[in-house]
């Protein structure tokens, strides 16, 4: 079925894609892999023969991912890795000689997206922490994927995974993926998107509501005695000026007005000030 028929959902879209650690050395390295995963909505993971795998120490770097790792498969080679797979792709920093297409993140995450084939599940290698994949793992896969640099070429693995992960994901909302929630400190929270949204029927203070904040301020500032040695003209400039850069929403500007307004009736009722505060 066509990807464009499909419930754009970020699960259905993340299953197609599998992150194939081959020989990861370090348990810390594999939980900041599983971390940057889960930042960006994918959850497939699979370890290729790793020598010293302790899922505790993997757990220390990557918090609420738990149910990732547990799930996470381990295998004894490659083929094992790849079954159910219909391709796979190599990164690597080292320059090799062979037929297969060169991409970048971006490049790889359009190409994965607009795969008609629904069923069609792409395995992305990363080798091991000293000397990547080797030759062999190489020739395996039908493209390789290079992580563009201006000099430094070797990443950390978990820098790496996040990297190609958030073009995976930006490519999805380009598409119209909308992110469902966020998980924060371990806590559910609203989703990003959702927070925005809440402001679109507040405007922006148009200039008559900055210009009532600003002759509420001066005025209050005033009484302090703030004017004696500053024309209140000045004051009034600056105030304004900086209101205006501030972008307050109109909701905002309401707010602030009030919050002088309350300073400018203690200072008429001082007797309204309590005593203990």
């Amino acid at each position: 079925m066509p990807l464009s028929d499909l419930d754009l959902s970020l699960e259905q879209q993340a299953a197609r894609l599998v992150v194939v650690l081959v020989q990861p050395q370090h348990p810390g390295n594999v939980g900041a892999c599983a971390r940057a995963m889960a930042n960006m909505g994918l959850y497939r993971l699979v370890l290729v023969d790793p020598p010293c795998f302790d899922p505790e120490r993997a757990r220390w770097m990557a918090p609420g991912c738990d149910r990732l790792i547990a799930n996470l498969r381990i295998v004894a080679t490659l083929d094992d890795a790849l079954q159910g797979c219909h391709r796979a792709v190599a990164t690597t920093a080292r320059h090799r000689r062979g037929d297969q297409s060169i991409l970048d993140p971006a490049t790889f995450a359009q190409q994965h997206w607009s795969d008609d084939d629904s069923e069609h599940t792409t395995a992305l290698l990363f080798g091991r922490e000293d000397f990547g994949l080797s030759k062999e793992h190489v020739d395996r896969c039908q493209a390789v994927l290079r992580i563009p640099t201006p000099e430094h070429a070797s990443l950390n693995l978990g820098q790496a995974v996040l990297v190609i992960a958030h073009a995976w994901f930006e490519r999805g909302r380009a598409l119209g993926i909308e992110a469902t929630g966020r998980t924060v400190g371990g806590r559910r929270a609203a989703p990003t998107r959702a927070l925005d949204r809440s402001t679109l029927d507040d405007p922006l203070a148009d200039l008559s509501q900055l210009t009532g904040v600003t002759d509420d301020l001066v005025r209050v500032l005033a009484r302090v005695g703030y004017t004696r040695g500053t024309p209140p003209e000045k004051v009034w400039q600056t105030a304004i000026g900086s209101l205006q850069r501030a972008r307050l929403t109109a909701r905002q500007a309401n707010a602030l007005r009030g919050m002088v307004r309350k300073v400018e009736l203690v200072l008429d009722r001082p007797e309204l000030l309590d005593p203990e505060d």
